[in-house]
């Protein structure tokens, strides 16, 4: 069994290129946040967001450079996804997200609240990417698609008229990336696998800082096109039905006819159990996240450390079938 998770690949086939655009595309989920904000600030100030306490850095970081205060709510697992947000909390901006693509993790009175009261609402649709359905009366709202799909950069904005973009300069150090991996993986005894894995994390690291007023690279537009995203709706559907009743989890969320799963994610009992099983499931190449890395901003009191330190996020993407997924059970179960 080939190793499963991690990075997304390239393939060499050649695409044919994609001349319009239609929509707004920018480099990453941070550069679409910044970009919307921009545009808000044009037309009124901006002294705090309200946004959920679990979250990765990356969503915070455009706000804290814009000298915005991140205002948390707290989450908890409490056989599902729990939110305790203060109905009274003055929000210039209210930021919310479906997570993981699971129809049952949105508070949407809470948001129809917010809006009543004049707060802004901006919508990560993220892991609600391919949800069925979605009707979230937002405002603004941005997709990061280089989380679903093999593409070197890009993220698409809602509520937004164009701007002015310009090429990201370190888009082509991801995207070769990707091509070296997709080599590697077909046996291309030439690639080395040190060298992709630290063209992936110079990339990364390069995002960080540098990310204001990027567009989506070329190529990556041409494969986004050139996906079926049907296909992949249902081999997501598929695969994270499989492994809901194959294994006995703390699912974080139920899934629904309306589902399309980023990935699965399990709440395991402690985080000595969860990095046990990270262990075993990496000893046998696969690679499952967690989500996310704990930032700074949260402090020891909050009940969403819970979530930090306990969740795993199992593989059920559209690059693997029934068979990988059984084996991601069978090793599971092993664990056992």
């Amino acid at each position: 069994m080939r190793e499963l998770g991690s990075e997304f690949w390239i393939s060499d086939e050649q695409l044919v290129p994609v001349s319009e655009r239609e929509g707004l595309f920018v480099l990453s989920g941070r550069t679409a946040i910044d970009l919307i904000l921009q545009d808000i600030l044009k037309h009124q100030p901006v002294k705090n967001v309200y946004m959920p306490a679990y979250c990765c850095y990356s969503m915070l970081a455009p706000f804290l450079r814009m000298n915005v205060k991140v205002d948390f709510y707290d989450m908890f697992f409490d056989g599902n996804l729990k939110y305790e947000i203060d109905a009274d909390k003055d929000a210039d901006i209210l930021y919310v997200s479906n997570y993981f693509g699971y129809e049952n993790t949105l508070p949407e009175d809470v948001i129809r609240h917010f809006k009543a009261k004049g707060s802004i609402i901006l919508y990560d649709r993220t892991h609600s990417y391919l949800m069925e359905d979605e009707q979230v009366a937002f405002d603004y709202a941005f997709v990061s698609l280089r989380k679903w799909m093999g593409v070197a950069t890009g993220a698409a904005i809602e509520g937004l008229d164009a701007v002015d973009l310009s090429a990201c300069p370190y888009a082509e150090v991801k995207i070769q990336a990707m091509k070296a991996k997709y080599r590697y993986l077909n046996g291309d005894l030439s690639v080395e696998k040190v060298a992709f894995l630290e063209a992936f994390a110079r990339f990364g690291k390069l995002l960080e800082s540098d990310y204001r007023n990027y567009g989506m690279d070329n190529l990556s537009y041409a494969l986004l096109k050139s996906q079926n995203l049907e296909r992949m709706r249902s081999q997501r559907s598929a695969n994270a039905a499989y492994l809901h009743e194959n294994l006995r989890f703390d699912f974080l969320g139920e899934l629904s006819g309306k589902s399309c799963p980023l990935f699965v994610p399990v709440i395991c009992a402690s985080n000595a159990e969860r990095e046990k099983l990270r262990k075993v499931l990496l000893g046998t190449q696969i690679y499952c996240p967690v989500h996310w890395p704990k930032n700074s901003m949260i402090t020891s009191k909050m009940k969403v450390n819970q979530l930090f330190d306990c969740e795993l996020s199992l593989l059920c993407d559209q690059r693997y079938g029934l068979e990988e997924m059984a084996f991601i059970v069978k090793k599971i179960k092993e664990t056992n």
